[in-house]
């Protein structure tokens, strides 16, 4: 039986979504891949001696990682810049023992995640955060749609409100598309701990936010 030429074809329009998926995805892959090689390149002409190459490179990274530093000090963009500066300078001062393994991203976020808790243990002495204490959650699906749903300048404050050690994996993990396992390579914890923080930092923003007075 000859089929209706007026009957629209479901499968092969199913199929033609999956394959333009398929072609995305490895798109999105390839680019990723050239951004890891042209750091990559930058990184071993700095160490051949090359001082454009190293200003090419921060000029590259620079609104990223500032972007981390503004956050993580609660909005505060003069102290912001100041520790984007030294994340760089400590930068030029390791390029040389730098190794071509991993993603260049996630080592100088290590070093701007250090950079800003070298500065603020300077300021005040270590609290310890009891809710550190408790045990590890399984599940992680609790409050990411909060993340979504609320007004970003609210978000921020608080973010902001959140213990140092929740806040650098909550800005890590939703500003800087960082996966846990890389988010426990930058803050030097473990996997685990990484997971735990993640969800008491979630924990703790959906009850800021569900507060009536902190939303006014």
């Amino acid at each position: 039986m000859q089929k209706n030429k007026g009957n629209i074809d479901l499968g092969k329009i199913k199929s033609f979504w999956t394959v333009l998926l398929l072609i995305l995805c490895k798109v999105l892959y390839v680019r990723k891949q050239v951004m890891n090689i042209e750091d990559y390149i930058l990184i071993r002409r700095i160490q051949n001696g090359d001082p454009g190459a190293f200003e090419t490179l921060v000029r590259k990274h620079y609104q990223n990682i500032y972007q981390f530093c503004v956050r993580r000090c609660n909005g505060d963009t003069a102290l912001a810049a100041d520790l984007t500066q030294d994340t760089f300078l400590k930068l030029i001062e390791h390029i040389q023992q730098y190794r071509l393994t991993g993603k260049f991203i996630n080592f100088l976020l290590t070093i701007a995640v250090n950079t800003c808790n070298n500065h603020f243990k300077k300021k005040s002495p270590d609290i310890v955060d009891m809710d550190t204490l408790s045990a590890v959650p399984s599940n992680l699906n609790i409050s990411e749609e909060v993340l979504r749903q609320e007004d970003a300048k609210i978000i921020q404050q608080a973010i902001d409100r959140l213990p140092d050690i929740q806040k650098e994996v909550v800005i890590l993990r939703f500003y800087h598309d960082r996966k846990l396992k890389e988010i426990a390579a930058i803050t030097g914890v473990s996997l685990p701990t990484a997971k735990s923080r993640l969800k008491q930092g979630l924990d703790k923003l959906k009850r800021y936010l569900d507060k009536e007075d902190f939303k006014a």
